[in-house]
């Protein structure tokens, strides 16, 4: 069970989450790259994001070394940078 926080601190939290369920949410997808950071932001999972994207455009279309090659570089927009930091801090012990 995670520790009480102040009423402050868990109303910034709060904040700070509905931006992103509104970012992820009103994301205008254009490009398969746009789409692949969307899942992400789903799924929280190469592996699901993979699976989702060869079922809707083809089997082959997409792996797992693409969508982490994406997650790694240069963000081009707000929610390429969050998921960058995320995946970047999710996979931290394996670096």
């Amino acid at each position: 069970m995670k520790m009480l926080k102040t009423v402050d601190a868990a109303k910034k939290e709060l904040k700070e989450l509905q931006d992103f369920v509104f970012l992820v949410e009103n994301y205008e997808v254009t490009t398969v790259e746009q789409k692949i950071l969307k899942e992400y932001a789903y799924s929280g999972s190469i592996v699901k994001v993979v699976a989702n994207i060869n079922n809707e455009f083809g089997p082959d279309t997409i792996d797992k070394t693409t969508v982490s090659n994406l997650l790694k570089s240069k963000p081009q927009d707000e929610l390429h940078k969050r998921m960058k930091a995320h995946y970047l801090d999710k996979t931290r012990h394996t670096r």
